[in-house]
């Protein structure tokens, strides 16, 4: 509780203060630390939206269906710096979002979209923490549903794009509808575009790369992304694509959104995927939570190349 310099001197008799001007700073920098320390002790206010667009507690939502959970939280007088939601099920934990964030005033207002696993019951666990290391937690239950909710999908082949040095094939791709875009037909589409290419070397390794709008790295290589008004963010499932854990094979045969979905690990991903070599299968999440696969079919390895590739993924 902050005290004021008044109080003190009220209960504190004035000989006491003989002993210099060493008392008086000791004092004054208790109070400082005092009123510090009621500026960061507050807990930050967290609430899971209700209604009809959102998974109610309890609810029910059949193999494949989408689980829509919508946060506002603030920090409670300070910043909200982190946001965490995990799904536990069984004795397994897994981690959806992890996310370091800056909000002040208008704190978080967000919806999160997941798909609805083979677990019969799972505990989705959504956790805020503030500047002063304040964390609170709100959790709701969810059960699977009858019936299935998987869906076909859209299946785009023979997309072509053009490295950042390559003037002649198009540099942006709409993923959700199969549309590449070059630097001239791109203008009005900006806020459309999921997917950009580009080639560089890291690690001492050639790397074919994959990467959005959204990504600090794409501006770098197409300098008029920087004045899009509109830039989308995909999400790269890194690790499995790294790992190989989907297979062409796999990629080939899949009719329905069920693969799209399972392969998609929330834990280890980025807005750019490098090492997008020939053969690769990419699981991908797009801003408006469409899961999605994408095949290499080529990788050139110079920044003049071309990457074609083929994409499967939600209407």
């Amino acid at each position: 509780m902050a005290v004021h310099k008044d109080i003190f001197c009220t209960l504190i008799p004035p000989a006491f203060f003989r002993h210099g001007r060493l008392i008086i700073l000791l004092f004054s920098i208790m109070i400082l630390f005092s009123c510090e320390k009621d500026e960061t002790d507050a807990d930050p206010f967290l609430q899971l939206k209700t209604g009809v667009a959102y998974t109610p507690p309890g609810g029910s939502v059949p193999l494949g269906g989408v689980i829509r959970i919508g946060v506002l939280a603030s920090g409670g007088g300070v910043p909200l710096t982190y946001l965490r939601i995990q799904k536990i099920s069984g004795g397994d934990t897994s981690l959806q979002i992890d996310r370091g964030l800056y909000a002040e005033n208008a704190g978080l207002d967000e919806d999160f979209v997941f798909s609805k696993d083979t677990a019969q019951t799972e505990t989705w666990l959504i956790t805020v923490m503030n500047a002063g290391r304040k964390e609170t937690s709100a959790g709701l239950v969810i059960h699977r549903g009858s019936g299935s909710a998987w869906g076909p999908v859209n299946h785009y082949q023979g997309i072509v794009l053009g490295l950042q040095s390559n003037t002649v094939s198009p540099h942006y791709l709409d993923a959700r509808k199969g549309l590449a875009y070059t630097n001239t037909t791109v203008a009005g589409h900006e806020a459309e575009i999921d997917i950009v290419g580009y080639f560089y070397f890291t690690s001492g390794k050639p790397s074919p790369t994959l990467t959005c709008p959204a990504y600090p790295a794409a501006g770098g290589y197409y300098p008029q992304i920087a004045s899009w008004t509109s830039k989308r963010m995909t999400l790269y499932d890194y690790y499995s694509t790294d790992n190989d854990l989907v297979s062409a094979a796999a990629f080939d045969a899949a009719v329905s959104d069920s693969l799209l979905v399972n392969a998609y690990n929330p834990r280890l991903v980025s807005g750019n995927c490098k090492f997008c070599y020939t053969g690769k299968v990419i699981p991908f999440k797009t801003q408006d939570n469409k899961y999605g696969l994408i095949k290499v079919v080529h990788a050139g390895e110079n920044e003049s190349g071309t990457i074609e590739i083929e994409i499967k993924v939600q209407p």
